[in-house]
């Protein structure tokens, strides 16, 4: 599943790009994520909880920070979690990109998904719609933080 999104922040992108590469400290404005094991510099461990519509679910992840071009202010993320009760899972590669824009900063999300076990069972665009309200609320968060 390809999930494309963005939004924008009204700070510059020298204070948000650093804010978005610290993985520890960025985690917080998900919506259900908390770090629980820093790895090492690019490897964190975290856990994870989704409702898309009456099926929740919490997933134990590991995210690898497989690429940064601070020049270009993009990075790659690899990003692979166990439903805890074992009943599948999640595998994503996550390349996001900021951008200075008139307002700030504008930040695209491109996400190449696999995702197995009950929540599939709900369909794409449910999984889509939760996707795009969990990207807007990480915006909210990141602003609040910033």
């Amino acid at each position: 599943m390809i999930l494309e999104d963005g939004f924008d922040v009204s700070e510059s992108i020298d204070r948000v790009w650093p804010v978005l590469m610290d993985v520890p400290r960025v985690a917080g404005c998900i919506p259900g994520a908390e770090i629980t094991d820093v790895v090492d510099a690019k490897t964190y461990k975290a856990r994870v909880s989704v409702t898309v519509g009456p099926v929740k679910v919490g997933y134990n992840t590991t995210i690898v920070i497989e690429s940064v071009d601070d020049a270009t202010h993009t990075a790659t993320l690899d990003v692979a979690g166990n439903e805890t009760k074992g009943r599948g899972g999640v595998r994503a590669k996550v390349t996001l990109h900021a951008e200075t824009a008139s307002a700030g900063t504008h930040v695209t999300l491109h996400t190449d998904a696999n995702v197995s076990g009950p929540i599939v069972s709900l369909g794409g665009r449910l999984i889509e719609s939760v996707a795009r309200k969990t990207t807007a609320e990480f915006a909210k968060n990141l602003t609040a933080l910033l």
